[in-house]
């Protein structure tokens, strides 16, 4: 019987930060959130998305010959505009583009395609303690075919790690979780009012999922984006420290300050960045973050 294929947007080679080791990290599209400081903002949607690199337009035209829905348009002095609401995803204008200007941001590829591909860095997982990393988006949105994904890799002699945001049913994690050896958790913001008004949804869920995991004795990671203005203060540290105390089976905590990379990356979609103001945390304001959450009785922190 033939798994569903997994819609894919990009994966990467030689990770360093998805968990333990060397890793190969697969992103799949979809997400029941709606962050405002997303770095991917191109895997929340499930559909295909164009994505347009303007630096890398040599504004050849070829793009705009092949497409038969106006999607591109070249101007007289060359600006190359992209009209995304013409678009429908068909993927011709990125295979004749000359310098990587255009891709296509999700491809439904098959598990064991992208097994055979990742076994062939088994050497290095092996040294250095390293595996397979499935992130998103919510890979727990494509439930079906992660789950027969995480079966193979485990077949395989992988070690996996999921990348969550913990929005999704308890049920499926109980499922999924006899075949993960890590969770990468996120926790973004402690009030729930706040965690709607900034992700769209309640925390209640994923407050929940978190329990039944570490109760569960899955190993877990606990990721914790920190953006200044909406979760950068003192009663979130408190509660991110509470939490490694409360929990034997979070293994590590790691605080991701928030970087504008997001910026760029929405741009390239057609979609407009709500949090424009905002800049990179730098690295002295960081240790400064690191210090009160040490102070305030976190003693799992790790780099992120």
């Amino acid at each position: 019987m033939k798994m569903a294929k997994l819609i894919v947007f990009d994966i990467q080679k030689f990770a360093l930060h998805d968990g333990p080791g060397i890793r190969t990290t697969v992103f799949l599209k979809g997400c029941p959130l709606n962050c405002s400081w997303c770095h991917n903002p191109e895997s929340k949607s499930l559909r295909p998305q164009l994505g347009f690199l303007a630096k890398n337009c040599i504004s050849c035209g070829r793009c705009q010959q092949i497409c038969q829905n106006g999607v591109h348009m070249l101007k007289e002095t060359g600006e190359h505009e992209i009209i995304f609401k013409n678009c429908i995803q068909c993927g011709m204008c990125e295979k004749v583009c000359l310098n990587h200007a255009l891709k296509l941001y999700g491809k439904s590829i098959s598990s064991e395609e992208i097994l055979s591909d990742i076994c062939k860095d088994r050497d290095f997982f092996e040294k250095s303690g390293g595996g397979v990393t499935i992130s998103g988006g919510e890979p727990m949105t494509q439930f079906d075919a992660l789950l027969g994904f995480v079966k193979k890799a485990k077949e395989s002699g992988l070690h996996v790690c999921l990348d969550t945001c913990g929005y999704a049913s308890t049920e499926n994690y109980n499922i999924i979780a006899k075949y993960v050896d890590l969770f990468l958790f996120d926790y973004k913001i402690t009030e729930e009012s706040e965690h709607k008004k900034y992700t769209g949804v309640s925390n209640a869920l994923i407050l929940k999922n978190l329990d039944f995991l570490c109760r569960n004795g899955n190993d877990v990671f606990l990721r914790c984006p920190i953006v200044p203005g909406i979760n950068d203060h003192e009663k979130h540290y408190l509660a991110i420290a509470g939490l490694s105390r409360k929990y034997e089976n979070i293994r590590q905590v790691n605080l991701m300050t928030y970087h504008d990379m997001a910026k760029g990356k929405a741009a390239q979609i057609g979609e407009i960045y709500s949090l424009e103001h905002l800049k990179t945390i730098e690295k002295n304001e960081k240790q400064k973050i690191y210090e009160t959450v040490q102070r305030l009785g976190c003693l799992k922190l790790s780099e992120g």
